[in-house]
């Protein structure tokens, strides 16, 4: 079953190297005359078209924190195909502090474009420390547990549950202070048990059994797939691929294919570079003998930036156009 974009004006918006400053309503052009803006219908339309069911468009992007005042839209979230559903924020988290032009481009592509970021957490190693806390149903926040004044520092350990718990907590907490859509499990080393535990105490507070229903819970994997027990308590599976030599691969590791996502690699690792998209086309094409895939996305998406072609994401914003396209009227 092939999803249909729901309104008439373009859902892929190419952004162009300066500043925007005209209004246009046609299908997303793929080569480039002239930069675009669009009027309020036409991001109204986008938000809405991402809240409806789709096959979505993740993408693993680092390039935001090589400066903090870039010269490169390569280098900025609005370079970014406007349909793209879900930006896996890979190196760090924007703050005004920090990274000032990636903050005000990462605020104005939710608002505008409705696009989702989400943050990256490892759960492939344990030793991570991060203070211990709990919520505060009557301020509804989180507060740091404290232990002999100062607040209690925590080490996850394979074998302390709720070391996984307080770690769980801090994702969800630094999520929320941060601004963010939501969390990104990378999960390629612990045990079946602590993914599912985190799972668990993430379904407290995100997603639609959460306090905070809007927000995501994504676990992301390689070799192994998540156990079953995290099914209830998934928004998406994240299939990854860290080099194109692996092959076509297509399989949910027994997870329901229609919360995956299937990632191919486009980083420098792949073929020619990543700049031409390597097989993301190919996964967007595909499809399972009954019912249809999540999505598709890539790992590392910014050398697409660079496509042979001269168009920036010109094979990305195909692989978008293939698994959902444009409705004209």
């Amino acid at each position: 079953m092939k999803y249909k974009n729901i309104f008439s004006v373009a859902v892929l918006t190419l952004l162009a190297f300066t500043a925007l400053n005209s209004c246009d309503t046609d299908a997303e052009k793929l080569i480039i005359q002239e930069p675009y803006t669009y009027d309020d219908q036409y991001y109204e339309n986008l938000r809405a078209w991402k809240q409806t069911p789709h096959e979505i468009t993740y993408g693993y992007y680092a390039s935001y924190t090589n400066a903090k005042n870039p010269t490169s839209y390569g280098e900025r979230f609005l370079g970014l195909p406007d349909s793209i559903d879900i930006v896996n924020l890979w190196s760090a988290i924007p703050t005004p502090e920090d990274w000032p032009v990636a903050y005000e481009d990462m605020v104005y592509c939710q608002k505008m474009k409705g696009t989702r970021f989400v943050m990256h957490a490892d759960a492939a190693h344990y030793n991570h420390t991060c203070y211990a806390r709990e919520y505060n149903e009557a301020k509804g926040e989180f507060e740091y547990i404290m232990e002999g004044g100062s607040p209690k520092i925590i080490k996850t350990e394979a074998n302390d549950s709720m070391s996984i718990v307080y770690y769980a907590r801090w994702a969800v907490d630094t999520l929320v202070q941060c601004g963010l859509d939501g969390v990104d499990f990378d999960y390629e080393g612990w045990n079946g048990t602590n993914i599912t535990i985190v799972a668990k105490e993430c379904d407290k507070y995100l997603g639609p059994n959460g306090k905070w229903p809007e927000k995501l819970f994504i676990i992301d994997w390689f070799n192994s797939a998540p156990p079953e027990g995290t099914e209830p308590y998934t928004d998406w599976y994240v299939r990854q691929a860290y080099t194109w030599q692996i092959g076509f691969q297509t399989g949910s590791g027994g997870r329901p294919i229609e919360k995956t996502v299937l990632c191919e690699s486009t980083g420098a690792e792949s073929e020619n570079g990543g700049k031409d998209g390597a097989m993301i086309r190919d996964y967007a094409r595909w499809e399972p003998a009954t019912g249809h895939k999540g999505g598709t996305g890539a790992y590392y998406m910014d050398y697409n930036y660079m496509s042979t072609s001269g168009i920036p994401y010109k094979e990305f914003r195909e692989a978008i156009q293939i698994m959902n396209p444009a409705v004209h009227k």
